[in-house]
């Protein structure tokens, strides 16, 4: 194993370091139903520069193995967070390094509850590596364009 670091991305890294995420933000986006249809990499890219998103990079060796997007809102009168995007390679030892300092640094911004929107499978992966304790299934209708009965 090389050695690990962790970069909070900002928007002018983003932007260099396009070339790369792209790729990875797309496996995001593929794995999740919902996402596929809804959610680009260069959705999340813009989020990211506007400041609606936050991007943790985690390299080793400073070879780029893996990308964590979490979005911030409110909800009601509590903080919150979502998982926007977890992908990459390396996923466990981003996980043993940096996954407890990324709660902490929510846990320090008053974030209450953190969310990832996962299919069935992935939310067994979720809890068990890395601590989700809740889930629950989000179901969606397409109401333009199909005929429902």
């Amino acid at each position: 194993m090389g050695e690990p670091s962790i970069e909070f991305l900002t928007p002018e890294r983003v932007l260099e370091m396009r070339d790369w995420l792209t790729p990875k933000l797309q496996e995001a986006c593929d794995a999740n139903e919902i996402a596929r249809e809804n959610l680009t990499p260069d959705d999340i890219i813009r989020a990211a520069i506007r400041g609606d998103g936050v991007m943790f990079l985690y390299s080793e060796d400073k070879v780029p193995a893996c990308v964590l997007v979490i979005q911030l809102y409110t909800e009601g009168a509590k903080k919150v967070a979502d998982v926007v995007a977890l992908a990459g390679e390396k996923l466990t030892s981003f996980k043993r390094h940096y996954w407890q300092l990324i709660l902490t640094w929510l846990r320090e911004n008053n974030v209450e509850y953190l969310d990832a929107y996962v299919d069935k499978r992935r939310a067994k992966i979720y809890q068990s590596r890395f601590g989700f304790n809740k889930s629950c299934a989000l179901v969606r209708m397409n109401l333009q364009g199909v005929c429902h009965e």
